[in-house]
């Protein structure tokens, strides 16, 4: 209704303001055509009784002047006859009442205007006609209100003379009232009349417009609402000649079958995205994309699935593809990945990370006889959206691998980590003869490169080992346990030394790896009641040796040169030479420390990227040195974790504290 009232308005106007433009322009031509006729009539009376007038005014006739005036008078709408004498003096006057029509003279009403009517320009224009016998008047329009006036000056002839003399002034005053009202009647009516007809008008085309166009659209408003809210309600089709609104109507309902269509196969592209999705196979996956298509295209369609074997994980060469098709696997070059074979059409899928995991190959449908273009076209679009699907079971497929893979390494770490930590003494703190050993160990990732033991010798002497692998990991944990198990079979060797554990573990660790692991140890022998250190190092932290001094605490390093345990030999001829350890020997006084560290503790960062460093631990050990030996192990602990901020370690933290004090025995 709204749209039929604002063109209904719209209309209305338009035929208004034309109407009135026309009407007028009609009324304008009609009061001029009037007004002519009214002035001709009037020219033409005056005409005719001038030179009756012309000559009782010479025969100064005034009673014959006052009938000729007052037959002028009565006749037609004159309402003022003036009479003036060549002086310009007023001979006689008639006035004509406009409401009662009483005729009066000039005895009988007050002129005042009478002696302004001849003025000397009226005469000199007058005398100027006279003798150029042009016509012989001056017209005056609405001099008043609806009043019109015409001058002229009567003329005598003296004898036969041919000229002729002004005698005297016909002044002859109409009114145009009765135009006036006939317009203003006219006007009326033809308002009425217009207004009738523009109604009518705007009635008969608002119906028109409300069947023919109208309803159509709002018809066509309300199934766009019932689109919205998923109800798809085609409009009846105007029982009328084609015309554009009926194009309109059918080209909604053809709109309307398309929408219907499509969000069909959107809703049956959702459920077999699904149930591609779905798969963590990828022989599943393939198959249920065969049967994706044939659902969708209806017709049955020729699929090859080609799957890289990265994605299979296989162990064929690098380089080719597997296909799959309904559960069958051959193989194709990796070359025609990209080349479209004859009549043929590929797609490839890519996996989140953007590689080339699947490719999709079908008979080129546009190439089929009798097969629509726009068809072909549709299935292709439909793989393409089914990309994402496919997509989505090859992340889940790759997921569910590194899952497995992730949860197999996390059960190897573990099971190294609990081998590993049975490799290392479970005590923190022990008393052997005159030393007090107290130990911290810190791993920085499940399996540690850091391993350390002790042993007790047959010569009742205390072996120490402390040694750091290369890197972390399983690996590392692995030939930890190697090292292990030999240190467990050779320290019953009797008078076996320092130098010889290190060499005939070089040997062992060069032949158990690939070459890729090296370990650096310090090994000493400590006899415990007299307090003597034989020791020998492979390329590991020198050793830090605190001594009283007659009571001044300084620190010593215990330098001994050895190479890598495992190291490449560089001549192959070498063999498991003890001497290319350095042995070494010490006396301890009681009250003397020996600190062994791993790295992990020296090369600690804090924030702002300053080392622990090997001058901050001996700083630690001079104001910690007369405490006990696990006293001296946690305030040294203390200090790191208060110098890292207590952040997660990047590298393994291994130290032993060992305090010869045969005063506390």
């Amino acid at each position: 209704m709204r749209l039929t009232a604002k063109i209904l308005s719209w209309l209305l106007a338009s035929v208004v303001v034309v109407m009135i433009m026309f009407t007028s322009l009609a009324i304008y031509m009609l009061q001029k055509n009037l007004e002519e006729e009214a002035f001709r009539s009037h020219k033409l009376i005056y005409s005719l009784f001038l030179p009756t007038i012309t000559r009782y005014l010479w025969e100064f006739d005034i009673t014959g002047i006052k009938e000729t005036l007052t037959n002028i008078i009565e006749n037609n709408y004159a309402n003022k006859i003036y009479i003036y004498d060549a002086d310009s003096v007023l001979v006689t006057y008639l006035y004509k009442d406009k409401k009662t029509g009483k005729i009066s003279n000039i005895k009988d009403t007050k002129m005042s205007e009478s002696g302004n009517i001849i003025t000397p320009e009226f005469k000199m224009q007058l005398d100027k006609k006279s003798l150029s016998n042009e016509e012989f008047f001056i017209y005056q329009d609405n001099i008043m209100k609806d009043t019109s006036r015409i001058i002229g000056a009567m003329l005598h002839k003296k004898g036969t003379s041919t000229s002729s003399s002004i005698i005297g002034y016909f002044v002859l005053d109409y009114s145009t009232d009765n135009i006036a009202v006939a317009v203003q009647s006219m006007i009326r009516g033809v308002i009425i009349l217009a207004l009738c007809v523009t109604i009518m008008l705007v009635v008969s085309i608002g119906f028109l417009l409300r069947q023919s166009l109208i309803n159509s659209i709002l018809k066509l408003s309300q199934a766009s609402l019932d689109i919205t809210r998923g109800t798809f309600t085609r409009i009846e089709e105007p029982k009328r000649s084609k015309d554009e609104m009926v194009d309109l109507v059918k080209n909604f309902n053809i709109m309307i079958s398309q929408i219907e269509i499509n969000q069909e196969n959107l809703k049956l592209l959702a459920e077999e995205g699904i149930k591609i999705s779905s798969k963590f196979d990828i022989s599943d996956v393939a198959i249920q994309i065969a049967e994706s298509l044939q659902k969708i295209a209806k017709i049955n369609l020729h699929i090859e699935v080609f799957v890289i074997h990265s994605m299979l994980a296989s162990d064929q060469v690098e380089g080719y593809h597997e296909m799959i098709k309904s559960g069958q696997r051959n193989f194709i070059r990796f070359a025609e990945e990209l080349k479209e074979p004859p009549n043929k059409k590929r797609f490839v899928i890519k996996d989140s990370a953007g590689r080339n995991c699947v490719i999709l190959q079908i008979d080129d449908l546009r190439a089929v006889h009798l097969f629509s273009f726009t068809a072909a076209q549709s299935i292709y679009n439909a793989i393409l959206a089914l990309q994402i699907s496919i997509t989505n079971a090859l992340d889940n497929i790759r997921f569910v691998a590194e899952q497995k893979e992730q949860q197999r390494l996390i059960s190897e770490q573990e099971t190294a980590r609990l081998v590993q930590n049975n490799l290392m003494p479970k005590f923190e703190y022990r008393r052997v003869g005159f030393f007090e050993i107290a130990n911290h160990f810190e791993a920085a990732t499940e399996c540690a490169g850091d391993w350390w033991n002790y042993y007790i010798l047959p010569n009742n002497k205390l072996l120490l080992l402390l040694g750091d692998v290369t890197g972390h990991g399983t690996a590392s944990a692995i030939l930890t346990a190697v090292v292990k198990g030999y240190c467990d079979s050779i320290h019953i060797q009797p008078n076996i030394t320092a130098n010889e554990i290190l060499a005939q573990l070089d040997s062992v660790i060069r032949s158990s790896g690939d070459g890729s692991k090296v370990m650096t140890m310090f090994s000493a022998i400590l006899d415990p009641n007299n307090g003597v250190i034989e020791f020998s190092n492979a390329a590991h932290n020198f050793p830090m040796l605190i001594k009283r001094n007659n009571e001044k605490k300084s620190v010593e390093k215990l330098v001994a040169q050895g190479r890598p345990l495992g190291y490449e030999l560089v001549n192959s001829k070498e063999t498991e030479n003890p001497y290319s350890y350095a042995l070494k020997r010490i006396q301890l006084e009681s009250g003397d420390i020996l600190f062994i560290f791993s790295d992990g503790l020296i090369e600690a960062v804090n924030s702002e990227g300053e080392e622990f460093s090997e001058k901050r631990l001996k700083n630690a050990l001079q104001r910690y040195s007369e405490s006990e030996a696990s006293i001296i192990k946690e305030n040294i602990m203390h200090d790191f974790r208060e110098f890292t901020s207590y952040k997660k370690l990047d590298d393994d933290v291994t130290f032993l504290v060992c305090k010869f004090n045969k005063e506390a025995a």
